[in-house]
């Protein structure tokens, strides 16, 4: 409850900057989206808690491609105030019994956020900045068959580049977030790198 506090707080505030630029600049929504390559340290949570004589944890097949789609309100050319919808690329495990044979895990975690970008000129067209938000959560666990979920909210942050185009109606973004979700029993940590396009209109 006080993760959630805090981020509110912030979000208000940065959000009473933002219509404060806008009363000179004017408004500017901003719509976008990202692909990012989503690792996270499932394979060593699980080999942790399955951890023993005869049991292997080894990296599944899966290839963790995550998605990302928001809307907002931009300020200051390049920052932004945003809320969107996260879906985290599919984490796999191999966990072998030794005798019993091999099982697979699947871990799937998706959910909304809000979140605020602080964005700094580099140079006319390039902006390196600050992320931080809160993600609300959902994650599933699928273990040969047998599901298990979790649902909560954690504060998430990383750093924000914008290459601006289009006579600074767009711009190419490239991120680097670390999401840290409070699991009962472990801590499951998301560091995604993603790549993508948004647009002031």
């Amino acid at each position: 409850m006080k993760k959630v506090a805090i981020a509110v707080a912030l979000l208000m505030s940065v959000a009473g900057f933002a219509q404060a630029e806008q009363a000179q600049s004017g408004p500017r929504f901003v719509l976008g989206g990202a692909l990012s390559l989503d690792t996270s340290n499932f394979v060593d949570e699980l080999d942790d808690d399955l951890s023993g004589p005869g049991v292997d944890v080894d990296e599944g097949d899966s290839f963790p491609i995550g998605v990302d789609l928001y809307a907002g309100l931009g300020f200051m050319e390049a920052s932004s105030v945003r809320i969107g919808y996260r879906k985290f690329g599919q984490q796999s495990a191999d966990v072998t019994f030794a005798g019993l044979g091999k099982v697979e895990a699947e871990l799937d975690a998706d959910g909304v956020y809000a979140a605020v970008d602080l964005m700094f000129p580099i140079s006319d067209t390039f902006y390196l900045g600050a992320t931080v938000g809160m993600q609300s959560w959902d994650v599933e666990l699928d273990a040969g068959g047998s599901r298990d979920s979790e649902d909560g909210s954690d504060l998430f942050y990383g750093v924000r580049g914008k290459f601006l185009f289009s006579e600074k109606n767009g711009a190419l973004t490239l991120s680097l977030n670390r999401y840290a979700f409070d699991l009962p029993g472990t801590d499951l940590e998301y560091v995604p790198v993603a790549v993508g396009v948004e647009f002031f209109l």
